[in-house]
């Protein structure tokens, strides 16, 4: 019990826990890896005449502005978790295939997501980027999840108030849902939403 309880304080982001975070399920850790498949939105890509960036900022999404110094420490001890040869950054042998944490596939989307110069290594700075914009991204959804289903539709988005032009936000909705279904759920969210995120955006500190 106080194994589970130490894991769960790190994942919560409370300092004070040495014990690495536990396992997430897929579902959490994978969508990223599409996410960052194409990390740069298309040149001028605007939805409803505003560009993906202005966008997250509507839905109230501050980024690094929005992190804690006690926070960004947290993230830093978890990637040092990971980074047995304390080089300062991840490699796919240490984090994807020597990983203990999630499935494998899970962590491939993780590190393809955290790796924003696609040079084959996660540096510390990648790591916490990633962790601010996935962490806040899920607090946004989960927010205008009004029924609490882990699935979005466009009028739990509308009705969120968060974008206050009703047209924009279903504009916003079309954007998000990829599969044209109706519905958003978290890893489909995340693909789009990581990508506006990281467009333009400035690396977090070391």
């Amino acid at each position: 019990m106080r194994i589970t309880l130490c894991a769960t304080i790190v994942v919560l982001s409370v300092v004070g826990c040495a014990t690495p975070p536990p396992p997430q399920s897929e579902e959490e850790a994978a969508p990223v890896e599409t996410a960052a498949a194409n990390p740069e939105p298309p040149s001028g890509e605007r939805i409803g005449g505003v560009a993906p960036r202005q966008i997250i900022a509507m839905f109230g999404a501050r980024l690094r502005d929005g992190v804690t110094d006690r926070q960004l420490a947290n993230y830093r001890r978890v990637f040092g978790f990971g980074d047995r040869d304390r080089d300062g950054r991840h490699s796919k042998k240490e984090y994807v295939d020597d990983g203990r944490y999630m499935t494998r596939r899970a962590r491939q989307g993780i590190f393809r997501a955290a790796d924003f110069d696609n040079d084959g290594f996660v540096t510390r700075a990648e790591y916490v980027n990633n962790r601010i914009i996935t962490d806040e991204a899920k607090e946004i959804f989960d927010d205008m999840d009004s029924d609490g289903d882990r699935r979005l539709t466009v009028e739990e988005l509308v009705g969120s108030g968060k974008l206050r032009d009703k047209q924009l936000a279903r504009a916003v909705f079309k954007a998000l849902d990829t599969d044209r279904n109706g519905a958003l759920i978290i890893p489909e969210y995340l693909r789009v939403w990581g990508r506006w995120a990281r467009s333009q955006a400035p690396q977090s500190p070391r």
